[in-house]
C-alpha cells in the first residue's frame, strides 16, 4: 500500500523544532524524521480509495470461496443414501381404521311368475288338439254337454244341425271366491254336415229381419288359425251371461269353439247384504283365449274298417281321446 502514499507532495515549508523555555530543543516526530514530508490531502485520499478498493476484493474472494465450500457441503448432503430393505410383509397395525358403514338401496324385488302347468287334449278322430291348465275340469261325451245355472244348456251355434259337443273345459269356481263369478267354460264342437259357406254363419243371436238388421259377425285370427266369431249375451233377473263363438272350416267339417263366462246379476246395494265384488272378464276371458290360440287342427284319422273280435255278450268300449300331460 506504500506507492499510494508516496506520489503525493507537500507544499508547505519545513516547520523548525519547537524549544522549550529551558531552551532545550523538543524532540518531536518531525525533529527526529528531519528529511520526511508530511502526507498531503491527495495522498491522503488516495490512501482511502486504495483500502476501500482492497477491501472490496478481499470480500468478494473470501464471499467465492465460501460459496465454493457451501457448494461442496451441499453436494456431499445430497448424495444418495444406501436403500434400506424393508420387510415384505407388512405390520398390521395396532387399531384399524374402521370403515363407515354406506347404506345402499334394497333392489326392488321382481315379482316371480308362475310357470303355467298345462295339459293337452288330442283327438284324433277329428284332428284337434289344445293345451289348457292342468288345474281346470276337462270334460268329454255327454259330460261336456254343459247347463248355465239359470240360463239353461250352453248350445251349439251351427246353421245346420248334426253338430257334436267333443270336449270341454270348465274353470274351477274354488279360484275366483268372493266375486260374482259363476261359472266359466271352453266348448269344442263338431259338424262335419257343412259347407264352408255355411260354417261362416251362425244360428244366432237371431234378428227379426237378417236383411235389415244382421248379425255382426267379424272375422279374427287368434294363433294359428284364422276364425269367423260372434258374441251373444243372456240374462235373467239373477245371471247373465257373456258367449263367444268361434268357426273354421277344415278337414271337410265345421268346428265351433265356444267361450262363455257367467256372473251373478247385481243386486241392490242397499240391500243388507252388499254386492259381491265384480270378477274381472278381461282376465277370465284372457285365460280362455289362450287355450283357443292353442288349438291345433290336424288332417282327421279315419278310423279302420275291420270288425273287431269281442266276445259274445262282452259290452264294446269306445275308444276315448288321448290326454297327455305337459309337466
Amino acid at each position: 500500500m506504500t506507492h499510494f502514499t508516496q506520489l503525493g507532495l507537500s507544499g508547505k515549508p519545513d516547520r523548525k523544532p519547537e524549544t522549550n523555555p529551558q531552551g532545550n530543543t523538543t524532540n518531536t516526530p518531525e525533529t527526529l524524521r528531519p528529511n520526511q514530508k508530511q502526507p498531503t490531502k491527495k495522498q491522503k485520499t488516495a490512501a482511502l480509495v486504495g483500502s476501500l478498493i482492497a477491501t472490496g476484493l478481499l470480500g468478494v474472494f473470501v464471499f467465492e470461496s465460501g460459496c465454493s465450500k457451501e457448494s461442496s457441503k451441499t453436494a456431499a448432503i445430497t448424495q444418495p443414501s444406501p436403500s434400506v430393505s424393508q420387510p415384505s410383509t407388512p405390520i398390521p397395525s395396532v387399531s384399524p381404521a374402521i370403515a363407515p358403514v354406506t347404506t345402499q338401496p334394497l333392489a326392488k324385488k321382481t315379482p316371480r311368475q308362475r310357470k303355467l302347468s298345462a295339459s293337452t287334449y288330442t283327438n284324433p278322430a277329428y284332428g284337434v288338439s289344445f293345451r289348457y291348465p292342468k288345474y281346470d275340469n276337462l270334460m268329454e261325451g255327454d259330460d261336456a254337454n254343459l247347463e248355465l245355472d239359470g240360463l239353461g244348456p250352453v248350445e251349439m251355434n251351427f246353421v245346420e244341425p248334426g253338430g257334436t259337443t267333443i270336449s270341454a273345459v270348465e274353470l274351477p269356481r274354488k279360484l275366483y271366491g268372493g266375486t260374482n263369478f259363476n261359472t266359466a267354460f271352453f266348448d269344442v264342437s263338431v259338424n262335419p254336415k257343412m259347407t264352408s259357406e255355411e260354417c261362416e254363419q251362425f244360428a244366432f243371436p237371431e234378428t227379426g229381419d237378417p236383411k235389415t238388421d244382421p248379425v255382426a259377425i267379424s272375422k279374427t285370427k287368434i294363433g294359428p288359425t284364422e276364425f269367423h266369431s260372434v258374441e251373444a249375451f243372456a240374462e235373467t233377473e239373477s245371471n247373465q251371461a257373456d258367449v263367444k263363438f268361434y268357426h273354421v272350416f277344415q278337414n271337410g267339417s265345421c268346428y265351433e269353439f265356444t267361450l262363455g263366462l257367467e256372473t251373478a246379476a247385481e243386486t241392490d246395494t242397499d240391500d243388507a247384504k252388499l254386492a259381491a265384488k265384480s270378477v274381472d272378464s278381461n282376465e277370465i276371458f284372457r285365460q280362455l283365449n289362450w287355450m283357443l290360440s292353442t288349438v291345433k287342427i290336424q288332417p282327421a284319422t279315419a278310423p279302420e274298417k275291420t270288425t273287431p273280435q269281442v266276445a259274445k255278450d262282452t259290452p264294446f268300449a269306445p275308444t276315448r281321446a288321448a290326454i297327455s300331460e305337459d309337466h
